[in-house]
């Protein structure tokens, strides 16, 4: 099953995903929670100390290849296993949720 929580700034999606995440994992299911935002929260929402977020890894570009097909289509694809990444870069959240951060904004100007 995969879920994806999108909405208007503000709308208390990272709240959301937190919380269905946890609910989920305590009811036995594997639950791998992507952080997209720029500026990450979902590890705080998750459970996790905030004075740790800065060591929390994000994902390299460079899991990502680009394919062109022989008629012109291009897509994009990891480079290793999903499971791979999770194992390499996840962060063990409270009930069993992994956490993965896309990346996050190092200074202004930078997202």
């Amino acid at each position: 099953m995969k879920i994806a929580v999108a909405g208007k700034g503000g709308s208390g999606k990272t709240t959301l995903a937190a919380t269905l995440a946890r609910l989920l994992a305590r009811k036995g299911r594997s639950v791998l929670a992507v952080d997209g935002d720029s500026n990450p929260n979902l590890g705080v929402s998750l459970g996790l100390a905030a004075a740790d977020s800065a060591s929390w890894p994000t994902l390299p570009r460079d899991l990502l290849a680009e394919r062109t097909a022989a008629d012109g289509t291009r897509s994009t694809h990891l480079t290793v296993p999903t499971a791979e990444v999770a194992a390499r870069y996840g962060v063990a959240a409270p009930d069993g949720v992994r956490l993965l951060v896309m990346g996050r904004v190092a200074h202004a100007g930078a997202g």
